[in-house]
Formats: structure tokens, C-alpha cells, sequence
């Protein structure tokens, strides 16, 4: 379900070229595609540090890096910037699914092909293992939080740009309660964050950038993030919540941007004199990118340049810390290894070959582990059948020894999913009232209240065919085209009929109260875009009829006003914006 984080007092540009002269390179990885910039400098005898940046719902790769000008300062400093990208199938507002558990643990969901797609760009390109960092705006930022708990060995820093605390939310309502008013306890989150590192827990950098008007997600979650955060930190460096570093500011400063805004810059220094964590809360900014291009979408080009102040504050972490063994430069003479086919989602096992570009003993492991001389010495392909963490170096008989390169595998069960479409029959479709006088129609589908101080007057009805459906049901979801909105719609709850509401297809009074095989389905918020995509929960697609009709009812939440709060949909005489039910099943 499309969670749309309303990005307030800001308008969509569309970017132009970003004004660096290094490389975009495109690919994919784990079923989401991502843009790579290589600064023009870039040579693979050097190391150099990658940013991971996360942009937020409604946006994309090149609109990000055009909004925060992270490619042009990347060709300055002489960095690599890693741009993932969300896909509208997995989120139709293209948001990162932050606020779903599937999605906010190491090994699961978006966080392990995030991860998985770092892995890869290290495996082919010259980057320092602690040098890696990630950050995001909006639901992106809340992602890049949920990155640096999960993956504290692969990031050594998080950017968090107008977002949340780790787990802020659990549900699509929880997300719209924490962007309002804060998540909970950030004593409580920090623990939990603590424990999704594991036996990888590490002190980490944050800084965090917020607007005093985001009413988007309100600035008290930017707070929360740096509370969250002390937490994870004081546990991380000493097993116990004892004060090694807290979220009460040991210096700020008050600044302001010439001609611009005015800020507050925060810093947290822990008990070694270091400062780890720095907040800057820009004065009467909104929902943005702090400093950021007017030719992208979604900054506040007035505000103190927040990817200029995350690069200094990373560095100058990074040049504090002192690496007591530090690896090696990666040897010219050793032999470079590749994996064919390389890592990404397949839908069968795959044979992997490893190949040298010269004669060499390649050594490997399929756990995960970092591989040894003492590890699986490669002899032929080999078989993976599930997921699985590829790890392999190569060493040539004169002793060169390359650095470990990896390649994760998602093995998906099954075949592909195929998809059916079925559109609703527009003359079922409609809305029933609440009581006679309120009226019923077929004309359009619509919900909420006639105003006057009334709730819930009119209820939605979608009515679909599904009797031609023969093979298992794996996945199923709305498709609703928003013709308008009047007033404010809350959210909008789902029944579902196995059969039809009241005694016919046909649209009737008592469909509007007619009990339902089972109500309360699903709820979401209505959002922008073309259409609104409702994922069936897993638990109701039973109650999908395959010998004959399947009904859905809308019913929208709203508070009680003079003025009414209606949402209509357009029905099935509307051919091009009928509503779809879209099943996937494995043929």
C-alpha cells in the first residue's frame, strides 16, 4: 500500500542535468534499479568513499541527486553516490516502506537489497569499507535510520533528512500518527535499534536536518532521531545506558545563511571529547532538502547546504577516529575475480562460475562469512539454489592476494507471478447512502459524509467477475482512480463480499449495511498520483470468489463538520480509470 509523505509548500520541477562532469552509470539490483555516480577523477588503483543517498516518496534517482547537488559536491570532494530507487509496484508512491516490519530488519525486505546493492557496487568498484555512509529524505531518511541499525558494518554514518526514529511506526496508520506527533518512546526505540545491530553494534555518526514548519513530519521526530540514536550509541560503545554520550546538546550555535535562513547547529559529544551525533533545525523551513537545487524537487534552496555539512561532519569523524590496523591498499598485481551470473533476484537456482583474469586459487563461502585461505577452494560452478551471500578472493602463486569481493543471491520459490486484471462491471459498481433519503447510484463510487454535523453517509461499492479465476490466488490488489476529493478524507477502510452485498449485483440501499464476509480488511490514507494501488492482506484473499462475484466496500473516516467530506472514484462505465483488481498467481 502507497504510503504518500506530502511533501508541504514545495512544487515538483523536473530536473535538469546535474552540473558534474563524472559518470551516471544505471543498473539494477534485487528487483530495484539505481543510478551510480563516478566522479571524472575515479581511478581503480585508489579508494574512494560512496554515499548512499535515499530519496523521498514521489521522486527518483536523477530528481534526487539534481535536488541535493550530491553529484556535483561528489566531483568536488572526489566521492561516489549511490542513488537506489524505489519502484511503484513495491510502493505506488514510490516511498521506501519504512513504517512495515518486513521492511525494517537486517536480511529482510528493502533494507537487505539496499544493502545487497552496497555490496555490489563495492564488489566492482574501488571504495573504502569505512568510508561508506547513507542518507535520505523523508521516508527516505527514515530508511536511512533503519539502514545504519540494521547494517552498522556496512555503514559508518546516517544522514537523516526531515524523518523518524527507528521502527517510528509499524502500520500505515502508526506512520501517519508518528509523522504528526512523534513515534514512541526514543528511550525504547534506541534499545530495539541496539538490537538489530547485534554482535555488529557500533558507535555511528548521525546528523539529522529538520524544518521548525515541516508539517509534513513534524519537527519533534527530528528530536526523536537524536534521542534514538544517544541511546544506540551509549549501548553500542559500553553494553550499558550509562551516559557515555546523551541527547542534551554539549554546544550550539546559532547561525544564518547569507540572504537566507536562519539555523541552529547542535553537537553531542560523547565522554572521549568526540561529537557523534549534530542536529540543525532550520527556522521556518518546510518539508525539504535543506539547501538544496531549485532545479530538483522538494528543497529549500535558502536554507544551510545539507550535503556540504553531512560531507565535513562524516569526514571530520572519520579523521578522528584512529584504525589500529589498518587494511591494505589493494595490490595491482593481484588477480581480479569475477561472478557470472552476478548477484540479483532469480527464479530458479542459478550455477555460478567464478573466472580470473589470470591463473589464481579462488577461495569461497556461501554463509556469509568472510572466506580464508582455509575456505572451499573453487572447481566448477556452484550451485545456489536459495538465498545466499557469496564471498570469494582470488590468490595467484606468487602470493597476490585480491581483497574479498561478494554477490548476494534471492532465489524467489516458484515461477514468475503472473498478473490478472479484472475491471469492474459498471453496472454493479457504485455507492449506497445510509439511509433512503441519501440516495444510491451507479454513476460513480464514492464515500463519506453529506456534512451537517453526519458521518459515514455514503459507502463505496466495486463489484467484480472473478469466476474465471482457476489457479491459486497468491496475490491480489485494488487499483482506484481518484476523480475528486472534497473536505478531508482521514482513511478509507475495505470489506469484502464473497458473493454480493444485499439480495443482487445490482446497487442497493441495503448494500450500504449489509454485513460483509469480512470487514475492516485493510485501511489507507488517500494519496496523489494517477491511481491509488490496495494491497488484499494475505489472511482475506479467500474470500475472493472464484465461482462467481466478488464485492468491495468503501467506507471513509472523517470528523464530523458543517461541511461534507466526499471521495469519489471513478466505476467501470469509465473504461481507461475503472477500478482493477490485479491477482497474481503462479501459472
Amino acid at each position: 500500500m502507497g504510503l504518500c509523505l506530502l511533501l508541504a509548500g514545495s512544487l515538483i520541477v523536473w530536473p535538469a542535468t546535474t552540473n558534474a562532469a563524472g559518470e551516471v552509470i544505471s543498473g539494477s539490483y534485487g528487483g530495484k534499479t539505481y543510478n551510480l555516480y563516478i566522479p571524472s577523477q575515479y581511478e581503480q588503483s585508489q579508494t574512494y568513499p560512496l554515499y548512499v543517498m535515499l530519496h523521498g516518496c514521489t521522486q527518483d534517482a536523477t530528481q534526487f541527486a539534481t535536488g541535493t547537488k550530491m553529484n556535483a559536491l561528489a566531483e568536488e570532494k572526489g566521492f561516489l553516490v549511490l542513488y537506489p530507487e524505489q519502484s511503484s509496484s513495491a510502493n505506488s508512491s514510490k516511498c521506501w516502506n519504512w513504517f512495515e516490519t518486513s521492511h525494517q530488519s537486517r536480511g529482510s525486505g528493502e533494507p537487505s537489497v539496499i544493502a545487497g546493492m552496497v555490496q555490489s557496487v563495492k564488489s566492482n568498484y574501488a571504495i573504502v569499507d569505512d568510508q561508506v555512509f547513507v542518507a535520505g529524505l523523508s521516508a527516505g531518511g527514515a530508511m536511512s535510520v533503519i539502514m545504519g541499525a540494521t547494517y552498522p558494518d556496512i555503514f559508518k554514518g546516517v544522514g537523516v533528512g526531515s524523518g523518524l526514529e527507528y521502527k517510528a511506526a509499524t502500520s500505515v496508520m502508526g506512520a501517519y500518527t508518528a509523522m504528526s506527533s512523534g513515534g514512541p518512546n526514543p528511550v525504547q526505540q534506541g534499545r530495539l535499534a541496539y538490537q538489530a545491530m547485534g554482535n555488529r553494534a557500533e558507535v555511528l555518526p548521525v546528523i539529522v536536518f529538520h524544518g521548525t514548519s515541516d508539517y509534513t513530519v513534524n519537527s519533534i521526530n527530528g528530536n526523536q532521531v537524536i534521542s534514538q540514536w544517544a541511546v544506540t550509541n551509549d549501548l553500542a560503545a559500553t553494553g550499558s545506558e550509562d551516559g557515555w554520550i546523551d541527547d542534551q546538546p554539549d554546544y550550539t550555535e546559532n547561525l544564518q545563511v547569507p540572504s537566507g535562513k536562519s539555523y541552529t547547529v547542535s553537537d553531542y559529544a560523547s565522554q572521549d571529547g568526540h561529537v557523534w551525533m549534530k542536529k540543525v533545525f532550520v527556522q521556518n523551513m518546510g518539508h525539504a532538502w535543506s539547501g538544496g537545487s531549485s532545479q530538483g524537487s522538494y528543497t529549500d534552496p535558502s536554507g544551510p547546504d545539507a550535503s556540504l555539512m553531512m560531507w565535513e561532519f562524516f569526514q571530520s569523524v572519520s579523521n578522528e577516529e584512529e584504525d589500529p590496523d589498518p587494511e591494505p591498499d589493494p595490490d595491482p598485481e593481484a588477480p581480479v575475480t569475477t561472478a557470472n551470473p552476478s548477484g540479483g533476484t532469480y527464479y530458479d537456482a542459478v550455477d555460478v562460475e567464478l573466472i580470473t583474469d589470470k591463473p589464481a586459487t579462488i577461495y569461497y563461502t556461501t554463509d556469509g562469512g568472510d572466506p580464508t585461505v582455509n575456505s572451499f577452494v573453487y572447481n566448477g560452478p556452484i550451485n545456489i539454489a536459495e538465498n545466499r551471500t557469496l564471498k570469494f578472493f582470488s590468490q595467484d602463486s606468487e602470493g597476490n592476494m585480491e581483497s574479498i569481493r561478494q554477490e548476494v543471491y534471492f532465489i524467489q520459490t516458484g515461477t514468475p507471478e503472473e498478473e490478472i486484471i479484472l475491471a469492474s462491471n459498471g453496472n454493479e459498481d457504485g455507492f449506497a447512502g445510509r439511509f433512503m433519503a441519501d440516495g444510491m447510484s451507479n454513476a460513480v463510487i464514492k464515500a463519506g459524509d453529506k456534512g451537517m454535523y453526519n458521518t459515514d453517509t455514503y459507502r463505496g461499492i466495486l463489484s467484480f467477475d472473478t469466476s474465471t479465476l482457476s489457479e491459486p490466488i497468491q496475490s491480489a490488489k485494488l487499483r482506484l482512480y481518484t476523480k475528486s476529493i472534497q473536505g478531508t478524507i482521514s482513511s478509507i477502510k475495505i470489506d469484502i463480499k464473497q458473493g454480493v452485498f444485499g439480495n443482487s449485483s445490482m446497487i442497493e440501499q441495503v448494500d450500504y449495511s449489509d454485513p460483509a464476509t469480512k470487514s475492516n480488511i485493510i485501511s489507507f490514507i488517500p494519496s496523489g498520483g494517477d491511481y491509488i494501488d490496495v494491497e488484499i492482506p494475505d489472511n482475506s484473499l479467500s474470500h475472493i470468489n472464484r465461482n462467481g462475484i466478488t464485492q468491495f466496500r468503501l467506507k471513509a473516516e472523517t470528523t464530523a463538520s458543517f461541511n461534507s467530506n466526499i471521495i469519489e472514484f471513478y466505476g467501470g462505465e469509465t473504461v481507461p480509470y475503472a477500478p482493477k483488481l490485479i491477482i497474481g498467481s503462479n501459472e
